[in-house]
């Protein structure tokens, strides 16, 4: 049974009292650390532009450690300039297959320009989600086609989602499956989104002449309860999609996609809760109290720099002059000694300075500012499976990212692939992927990924330090360790692991063409080298010869 607009009013008004307590604590964050979000109270919505929104913070710390923090996300994530997502096919089987493997290079490659290209927003609109996921342990993107003047499509573009405006619901398996996204929009942006299909109350502003009047809606995406795969209609898209004018109280545009346009992802989340906590959440007590501690401290330094003075009742009548440069009539007796004297005098902030060194300190290792100092910590004897050890122990701090490969980047990617199939760039398929269904699967080759790698790199330099010293008395063993360990598999998993580019590999025939060379160079060598050997036995040889036949 179809969802009328009151059911979906109605459910709309559960889910924002089921998410109140997260609204406040999202408010809080906003205000203290990522000011440009904090419109929560609002629904997500400004309730004007320009407003001031640094009025509570006196330390900047969490701040700025919020922006490393995204470098250090996106750098180890999502590295720009780098193919850090690959379609691969399901079957390995296939892998076998130089064709299928190259089609999918090459749309791997399509997908990545996409991204990549200026009108996409991709970096910005994926930096903001970052942001809001590192704050509110919330995000959400979504990824459209774009189309130019003409209407025709051109390629894809992406929104970051500001939370505020997005209530969400899980599936059976914790996966977030179905979400309300409240907006506003004038009339006339409006008129222009739906044209003749607009609700009624977009038709009335237009007539009265309002075209500035805003309007609030509802964006429902749900599973279909009456999906038909068979069919080319809204029907046969397994997402609903149900636009609901909330001032009329009426569903005016109903659809579907074959794949979930908004993506939905939490950084760590209860197995109770539907919202996600971010790393921000979780340092909140050490954030508030820097900011109070600061406001202590700019306090102190005032009183400090210009103490109150403590000044006898018969001076009432006298006006001091406390200024720097100033004279202070009065202020000496007859005897010369001082009439005003400093309230507070020789105050130790020292004990203040520290404790707000430490909170900030907390602040900046929750959001992995400390990875930043790996290079500028490191000696020159450090050894490679010292810093091996040291990029595994950045591939475990940084494990929770991994989350996002699940919630984030693999269906977003599903989202991307469907796009372009509408876009027509899966029409070149080849037969054996399309008898396969198109099936594909997705693998990661990112520094995060290299990072948890580095362990096993590190694992063989401790074998091979380890056995040095018995090869070092005994030669023959080390061709036993080569033997287990050849070398060519050995130089390509540190290759991978170190993030050599692929491209500077060389390919099957190049090696077999170099190994060829090797051989013929050696042979020539083995010749050369033989030759005064050669020459002498050849003289000695003829020697004998002509010897002989004298005799004879």
């Amino acid at each position: 049974m179809m969802e009328d607009a009151t059911d979906i009013l109605r459910d709309q008004g559960m889910m924002e009292t089921e998410r109140s307590n997260f609204e406040s604590q999202w408010q809080d964050v906003a205000e203290l650390v990522l000011p440009r979000q904090a419109d929560f109270p609002m629904g997500g919505f400004a309730s004007s532009q320009g407003q001031k929104r640094t009025g509570r913070i006196y330390d900047e710390t969490a701040m700025l450690a919020l922006d490393h923090g995204c470098a250090v996300f996106e750098s180890y994530q999502m590295p720009r300039g780098a193919r850090w997502q690959s379609l691969a096919p399901l079957d390995d089987e296939l892998l076998k297959n130089r064709r299928v493997r190259a089609w999918y290079e090459l749309k791997t490659a399509q997908l990545f320009a996409m991204r990549a290209a200026p009108a996409s927003g991709f970096a910005e609109q994926a930096h903001e989600s970052t942001a809001s996921l590192l704050a509110f342990g919330n995000q959400a993107i979504t990824p459209e086609l774009l189309l130019d003047a003409r209407g025709r499509n051109t390629g894809m573009y992406y929104r970051s989602e500001h939370i505020g405006q997005l209530y969400i619901r899980e599936n059976a398996h914790g996966r977030v499956d179905t979400t309300h996204r409240k907006f506003m929009l004038t009339a006339r942006q409006a008129a222009q989104k739906w044209r003749d299909d607009a609700p009624e109350c977009v038709q009335k502003a237009i007539r009265d002449r309002k075209p500035e009047e805003k309007h609030e809606y509802l964006h429902v995406l749900s599973p279909r309860r009456d999906w038909d795969p068979g069919r080319a209609d809204a029907k046969g898209k397994p997402v609903a999609s149900r636009y609901v004018s909330i001032g009329d109280k009426a569903i005016f545009d109903e659809g579907g996609y074959r794949s979930m346009p908004t993506i939905y992802s939490r950084f760590e989340k209860s197995p109770t809760e539907s919202y996600g906590r971010g790393p921000v959440m979780n340092v909140m007590p050490a954030i508030r109290a820097t900011q109070e501690m600061m406001k202590d401290l700019i306090t102190a330094v005032e009183l400090l720099a210009k103490p109150p003075l403590l000044a006898t009742d018969d001076m009432l009548d006298q006006v001091v002059r406390y200024f720097a440069g100033g004279i202070t009539y009065g202020a000496l007796d007859f005897q010369g000694n001082p009439a005003l004297k400093a309230l507070i005098d020789g105050m130790d902030i020292a004990p203040a300075m520290e404790l707000l060194a430490q909170s900030r300190g907390v602040i900046k290792r929750a959001l992995w500012e400390d990875l930043f100092q790996v290079r500028m910590e490191q000696k020159t004897h450090v050894s490679a499976t010292d810093i091996l050890e040291r990029s595994s122990e950045k591939g475990v701090l940084l494990a929770p990212l991994g989350r996002q490969e699940t919630e984030w980047f693999s269906p977003m990617a599903m989202r991307e692939v469907d796009l372009m199939w509408e876009l027509g760039l899966l029409d070149d398929m080849p037969p054996e992927v399309r008898e396969a269904g198109g099936l594909y699967q997705l693998t990661y080759d990112n520094p995060l990924r290299r990072a948890q790698m580095a362990d096993q790199a590190a694992g063989f330099y401790r074998t091979l330090e380890g056995v040095t010293p018995l090869m070092q008395l005994k030669p023959e063993l080390a061709d036993v360790f080569l033997t287990r360990y050849p070398f060519e598999k050995v130089l390509a998993g540190l290759g991978r692991i170190n993030a050599v580019p692929a491209a500077w590999e060389s390919d099957e025939d190049e090696r077999e063409s170099a190994k060829m060379a090797i051989e013929q160079q050696g042979q020539a060598q083995q010749l050369l080298a033989a030759a005064p050997v050669v020459s002498k036995v050849a003289a000695d040889l003829s020697k004998l010869n002509g010897g002989a036949g004298v005799a004879a």
